[in-house]
């Protein structure tokens, strides 16, 4: 039997092969009327014929399966664009883009994060402050390996997100590798409907103004300018421009945010292929406020954030503080397709004003200030404030409150400290006091010769790790981008 079976595949193998190579003398009579309209070359569309014959003939559930074409092209196009190993040039089909558009303009249910592809790995760039991952625990840069039962390790962006969202009150179960855990981490979390509140703001104590910019969309200009204005009525003496975990969204939002602070001239610029992606945008003259200003980032701030942030630095010499940002700077331009369809192309990379590249890089700040992100890292004393009592800890180990700042505590009924935002606000004071900026940023460590290494016995690590930064910033072009999804 095994012999017959052996040969009845051989002979069916012969006869598929024969029925092809009928095909051939039609296929390429028509070659240079093919060639015209055809997106391969005709050898490449012959073998996805082969291709398609081969599987339909003996793939196992081909009979009681009937695969729509469309399902096979949309396969088709998602291979071809993977091909350009770029996570952020990808394919949607009709209800895929339908959902794009919904995360941008409107609510919906999942578990609120803000997620990109990198290197193989689905990373978490921030969860949105508020939100069933944000209560849960998620943090910047975590791994998603698994969701359910499914390992989603190398899988397509959108496909993962698909998993991520569902009805309002379903649970999700989230395996995170984290670097500083061996483990995986296992989350369950209840999915809910995301509404964004983009704006938060409040007067601190001395009088210092603070401006919580959760998310990128098209009131956020609009509602910041609001805010500037209703803290220079409480009488504001200084601004905190909070950054942290805000994973971007439009560059029309960054454009105009920046056109509060900066006194016109160029704010960002795109670099591309074609000289439609080379554009520079810039600030109209005149500004809403001239207030000493801050700008707090971490790992969680991309895109849209990197943009106002790296614009303000470059063209006001505003102090950025806390930890290097994501990077993710270029530009995604969606093509419309003609069955409902899209594409997402990255067309451009973000420069500064300064020509400083942003993409695949990030940010270094001016004050280095680690992310707290545990219990035990906001219990540990502050090497900063070691005169404070700690019982007058305020905030949180990322910039999240219950109230937008300052105010969350932890179940003993202690204020949680932020070390992060009490810089800002130090920071802030020398600024409104009138020291200058050059002279509040870290140190740029001396070169070291190639032969010697030496580190001071009263030289932490941490001092290593801000020095290394600082190195990154000085010897790396810094990178950017748009539409942070």
């Amino acid at each position: 039997m095994k012999i017959l079976k052996k040969y009845r595949d051989v002979v069916l193998g012969i006869v598929i092969g024969a029925v092809l190579m009928t095909l051939i003398p039609v296929g390429y009579a028509s070659k240079g009327e093919l060639s015209q309209v055809a997106p391969f070359s005709t050898d490449s569309l012959w073998l996805l014929k082969q291709a398609r014959v081969i599987v339909e003939a003996y793939q196992v559930d081909a009979a009681s399966n009937d695969i729509d074409e469309s399902e096979m092209v949309h396969g088709a196009m998602r291979g071809m664009l993977g091909a350009w190993k770029d996570p952020y040039t990808r394919f949607l089909d009709p209800q895929q883009l339908e959902d794009e558009k919904t995360s941008l303009e409107g609510s919906f249910g999942g578990l609120g994060i803000n997620i990109a592809s990198r290197d193989g790995k689905i990373l978490v760039i921030n969860p949105i402050e508020g939100t069933p991952a944000d209560k849960a625990g998620l943090r910047p840069m975590d791994e998603i390996v698994r969701v359910n039962d499914d390992i989603v390790i190398g899988w397509d962006l959108d496909k993962v997100v698909k998993l991520l969202r569902g009805d309002p009150g379903t649970e999700v179960s989230v395996g995170i590798r984290r670097a500083d855990t061996a483990r995986l981490i296992d989350f369950k979390i209840v999915r809910d409907t995301i509404k964004i509140e983009t704006v938060h703001s409040e007067i601190l104590s001395d009088d210092i103004g603070y401006i919580r910019l959760r998310q990128f969309i098209k009131t956020s200009a609009p509602d910041v300018g609001k805010a500037v204005i209703d803290l220079k009525n409480k009488k504001a003496k200084g601004l905190i421009l909070d950054l942290r975990n805000n994973g971007g969204g439009l560059l029309d939002s960054a454009r105009d945010i920046c056109d509060l602070f900066i006194d016109g001239g160029l704010v960002v610029s795109t670099k591309g292929r074609v000289d439609s992606a080379n554009e520079e945008f810039y600030a109209h003259e005149g500004v809403l406020t001239q207030l000493p200003l801050v700008v707090l980032i971490n790992e969680g701030s991309a895109s849209a954030s990197e943009i106002v942030s790296g614009a303000l630095r470059d063209r006001n010499g505003t102090l950025l503080i806390g930890a290097k940002s994501f990077g993710k700077g270029s530009v995604q331009v969606l093509f419309n397709l003609s069955d409902g369809s899209g594409m997402f192309v990255t067309t451009a990379r973000y420069f500064t004003p300064k020509g400083v590249r942003i993409d695949h890089v990030g940010l270094s700040p001016d004050i280095y200030v680690k992310s707290l992100w545990s219990d035990e890292d906001r219990d540990a004393p502050d090497s900063n404030q070691e005169n404070k009592d700690k019982t007058e800890r305020a905030g949180t180990s990322n910039g999240k409150t219950e109230n937008g700042l300052g105010e969350e505590k932890d179940a003993k009924g202690a204020k949680l400290r932020d070390p992060q935002l009490d810089k800002a606000k130090e920071t802030l004071l020398k600024l409104i006091a009138g020291e200058k900026p050059e002279t509040l940023r870290d140190p740029v460590p001396e070169p070291v010769s190639s032969d010697v290494s030496v580190i001071s016995a009263d030289q932490g690590s941490g001092d290593v790790d801000v020095k290394s930064e600082r190195d990154d910033k000085s010897s790396n072009p810094d990178k950017k981008s748009v539409l942070g999804k």
